[in-house]
């Protein structure tokens, strides 16, 4: 009897992996950027990553830009950058990193645009019997209009050799909006629209959201005038305090405590990205902790007391279930 149960337990043992057991995805979670600081020393530049575009260049699969994906770290190296002991200005140096508001703002403003694309392309569509759409085809916007018209980084590899690009194109929305032909113009998360009906090139998705939204009423309540004589009003007044405090209940905090109008992320309220990791160079080196980067979009922001300065930027995503990486759906 003991020795049939131990030939059972060996069996079991010596089979295939449990169910409860899940087999990790592998992936390509390391990319490496070079940056090159202005060539006036001291002077801040800013260059763009799009995570989405460069991890599936790297994994050849396509992820997805509509995510949250999770930075774990990212190590800044420059050779060239003075050390502590060095003469010089060593501390003359910045790096910073910056993503659109992880905000229910950008969260709507992301998934009406969206959804806008799609009955778009729907409708044109309508006619036929089947959907032309291209295999890869998905919704992807900039992080601002900065990154539209400025650089944005490719991975390299150990021997400086960048990925091989494929197709990523952002999308384009099509309108006939002021115009008698058609009005074609990109998307961007955060900052104002780049031109007018008719010659539009870019809208900013936040200031769109914030167009088309009704906003709260001010004054709430929106008391009638205190009448100070009125006797019941007045009815247990020593004075006039009552009266100056009726006026405060009245005047104080009857308005919201943000814009009623201005939304955080649209050309008048704190139009660029936010920054979520700052830091500085210290003997050639700095590493920051993690964060989330909403559609995948980084900013850095960086400056050095060397002219030219190149700065090795390697970015380690987070693990996850998201073809080998943490992403998750907005």
């Amino acid at each position: 009897m003991a020795a049939a149960k131990k030939t059972a337990m060996t069996k079991k043992s010596s089979g295939k992996r449990s169910k409860s057991t899940k087999k990790s995805i592998p992936a390509v979670r390391y990319l490496r950027y070079e940056l090159t600081n202005s060539s006036n020393a001291g002077t801040e530049t800013s260059h763009f990553i799009d995570l989405a575009r460069d991890l599936s260049r790297v994994n050849r699969r396509l992820l997805r830009q509509g995510r949250d994906y999770h930075v774990k770290r990212i190590t800044v190296v420059s050779a060239n950058t003075p050390n502590a002991g060095d003469s010089g200005t060593p501390n003359n140096n910045r790096v910073s990193f910056s993503t659109m508001p992880n905000s229910w703002v950008t969260q709507m403003a992301w998934k009406r645009g969206f959804q806008l694309m799609k009955q778009m392309n729907a409708r044109a569509m309508q006619g036929l019997s089947g959907d032309i759409s291209g295999k890869y085809s998905d919704y992807k916007i900039y992080l601002s209009h900065d990154m539209a018209t400025g650089t944005i980084l490719a991975p390299k590899d150990n021997g400086g050799n960048f990925a091989v690009n494929g197709e990523w194109t952002y999308s384009k929305f099509v309108t006939p909006d002021g115009t008698t032909g058609a009005d074609e113009f990109e998307l961007h998360m955060l900052g104002n629209h780049s031109g007018g009906a008719g010659a539009r090139t870019h809208v900013g998705l936040v200031k769109s959201y914030g167009e088309s939204r009704l906003t709260v009423d001010q004054d709430s309540p929106n008391a009638t005038p205190i009448v100070t004589g009125d006797p019941l009003a007045n009815l247990f007044d020593d004075g006039t305090v009552y009266d100056e405090i009726m006026n405060n209940l009245k005047a104080d905090n009857d308005n919201s405590p943000y814009s009623a109008n201005n939304y955080p992320g649209d050309d008048g309220n704190m139009p660029k990205p936010i920054v979520v990791q700052d830091t500085t160079i210290v003997d050639g080196r700095a590493t920051v902790g993690g964060f989330m980067a909403r559609c995948g979009l980084i900013e850095i922001e960086s400056k050095s007391p060397i002219a030219s300065d190149v700065y090795s930027v390697l970015v380690e995503l987070a693990p996850g279930s998201y073809r080998g990486i943490k992403a998750d759906v907005i």
